[in-house]
């Protein structure tokens, strides 16, 4: 079935996040050496005692009469060893107080001239219309033969539009610092308006240093007191429950009722946490599945999760892939755990079992991109069904075909119904470690993979990149290892009305600095509408309002949060499902106090689609 039309859209130029800030300038250069020289250090303890340990096994060679010989021969070895290292040890803080001296001098420079700013990373729409970003700090060295070197730091930042609502033409400010410096990791934006992060594949230790520790830490962020404050970590289920040693990059999802479920990247382990008093429940684990080599026990790790409109969640088993196994997650209560057909040609990549993002499409349907060129499509039929889709097309690279995929990166869903996303061969790099590079960039419309225009920092891996749709309908691109942002804008990406949101009930009139209730339906879109897989989870499913002075055409968007609606029981509950249909979802609305007055036109904005306009008239608010 095709969504939309397709017409190759445009990149258009976000601001650059440029920092006047002596600190912050010196930060981000000296954050560079201080990673360099822990490594020059690591390198220098591990050569040092691995020379050791070789002159010592040699005396286990020896005969008895050259025992001596050999004993004393291994103890001059460990003096050299130890010079080694000790002189190696010198040379790596020797440079460290070069790249002081030299951070010091550059930082100044910086600031005369603006050079240094913020490299991309995660993003999500906060609940006013802002963006919420991290900041990365990274570099492509492939050419050097060192690889994508690129981590978040604990730095964050918010683009807020302008006065006629251009991002554009929007400005950047900074926000609090998280806690701990992470990458990739599970998150979401809930209903509340607040944002949950849980984990890290990589994160801080208690000196600085970037690890790859699989952080079971979680912390929250509160964009109304600007605060970030960390919360217990999730435990196992049984009547000694143990916290769980790692969350790393695992799955999750917010699901309808406004809970957020995570998955273990280390066992089976489920857990739900209740946003309102900060506290986990342990779900049911996940059960072991039959495979080629026998009945073997499933984690969730690099697993792709989609939210589905009965409040399932699906997807294939990135561990259990021979043969390619999917499964079904049902909420509950109580919840429980379905495993689906096999699929016939797999989309898990064998060699580190990668996946691509996952997306709701408006069919009803899931779509799972592989990290090969294989694609997957699950069908909630009243006997679900899994099926492979269309493969990505090959791409000629030096005039011959090349396989893509995705070994982790991001989709979104256009207003249209259309798919974007970045996909590119297979390579390896300096490591060994296989992904997809370049990342260029197509539309799937449901029946067709339309090949469309790159942005012009398109070159680098696709686990580097992020898209993050926006309420103007167009879709934010950024990368780890760069500064320079993009939005992508078609003009063919225009949405059906039956996508839209709908107004049922709004005060025709209200004061400024007040808050307000407005009620309707598809208030939260017909998907999550931005997916990863397990590295970044940044759904938009919720609603914005936007309105529009008719004297002065000024754009103001007011925060909106906790969205409710009423359940089968009659009991008002948080509402952060997808393709809610007829249901009535109620949003509070924050009218902000310097808001233009008089007649204007406020919208409610879901997943970039807006409703009709509705008339309103503000008027002054008593202080």
């Amino acid at each position: 079935m095709s969504n939309g039309a397709f017409q190759a859209g445009t990149w258009i130029p976000l601001p650059s996040n440029c920092t006047r800030s002596y600190k912050i300038t010196y930060y981000r250069c000296a954050e560079w050496g201080k990673q360099l020289i822990e490594q020059c250090l690591t390198w220098a303890l591990t050569q040092t005692i691995q020379c050791i340990q070789w002159g010592w096994s040699q005396v286990s060679k020896c005969s008895s009469w050259s025992w001596f010989f050999c004993v004393l021969f291994a103890i001059i070895v460990t003096f050299g060893c130890l010079a080694f290292g000790l002189v190696v040890s010198l040379v790596c803080t020797a440079v460290g107080v070069i790249e002081i001296v030299v951070c010091l001098v550059w930082s100044l420079v910086s600031i005369i001239f603006c050079l240094s700013q913020a490299n991309g990373g995660t993003a999500f729409l906060l609940t006013d219309g802002s963006i919420m970003m991290q900041e990365s700090i990274g570099a492509n060295l492939y050419y050097l033969g060192i690889g994508l070197v690129s981590w978040g730091s604990n730095r964050w930042w918010k683009l807020t539009p302008d006065q006629f609502g251009s991002y554009a033409n929007g400005s950047w400010s900074q926000l609090a610092d998280s806690n701990l410096s992470r990458t990739f990791y599970a998150s979401g934006v809930l209903a509340d308006g607040r944002v949950v992060v849980c984990g890290g594949e990589y994160s801080a230790d208690p000196f600085g240093m970037i690890e790859q520790n699989s952080t079971n830490t979680c912390e929250i962020y509160d964009p109304v007191a600007n605060t970030w404050t960390p919360f217990a970590s999730p435990t196992s289920p049984g009547a000694n429950p143990k916290t769980w040693a790692h969350i790393g990059d695992a799955p999750c999802a917010v699901l309808p009722d406004g809970t957020f479920l995570l998955g273990s990247d280390l066992d089976s382990n489920i857990a739900k946490l209740d946003p309102s008093t900060l506290t986990w429940t342990a779900m049911k684990p996940r059960p072991p599945v039959s495979q080629t080599v026998g009945t073997i026990a499933v984690t969730s790790d690099e697993d792709s999760w989609v939210l589905m409109p009965d409040s399932t969640v699906v997807g294939p088993s990135c561990q259990a892939d021979d043969p390619p196994t999917t499964w079904i997650y049902s909420v509950g209560p109580p919840d429980n755990w379905t495993q689906g057909n096999d699929l016939t040609n797999s989309v898990v990549e064998t060699d580190d079992n990668e996946i691509g993002p996952g997306l709701l499409l408006y069919d009803g349907t899931a779509f799972f991109f592989g990290a090969n060129e294989h694609t997957a499509i699950y069908a909630p039929l009243p006997v679900p069904v899994w099926s492979n889709g269309p493969d990505l097309p090959d791409q000629i690279v030096n005039g011959q075909p090349m396989k893509i995929g995705i070994q982790d990166g991001p989709a979104a869903l256009l207003v249209n119904g259309n798919v974007l996303f970045g996909a590119g061969v297979r390579v390896t790099d300096p490591t060994g470690q296989p992904w997809s590079s370049p990342s260029w960039f197509f539309e799937y419309d449901g029946s067709t993979f339309n090949r469309t225009t790159d942005p012009p920092n398109y070159v680098t891996y696709t686990y580097a990149t992020r898209l993050l749709l926006l309420p103007n309908g167009d879709v934010l691109f950024c990368k780890q290892d760069d500064s320079s942002f993009y939005a992508y804008h078609s003009d063919a990406a225009t949405p059906q009305d039956s996508y839209r949101p709908v107004i049922q009930v709004c005060p025709a009139s209200f004061q400024s600095g007040n808050t307000i209730q407005i009620s309707g339906t598809q208030f939260n879109g017909l998907s999550q509408a931005v997916g990863y897989g397990d590295d970044s989870t940044t759904a938009t499913n919720y609603p914005l309002v936007r309105i529009i002075n008719n004297q002065t055409n000024h754009v103001r968007y007011c925060r909106t949060h906790d969205h409710t609606t009423v359940d089968a029981n009659g009991n008002t509950v948080p509402s952060m499902g997808v393709a809610t249909g007829a249901a009535v979802v109620t949003t509070n609305v924050d009218i902000p106090g310097d808001i233009d007055l008089g007649d204007a036109m406020l919208f409610v904005v879901a997943n970039g689609i807006p409703s009709q306009p509705f008339a309103v008239t503000v008027t002054t608010g008593l202080f």
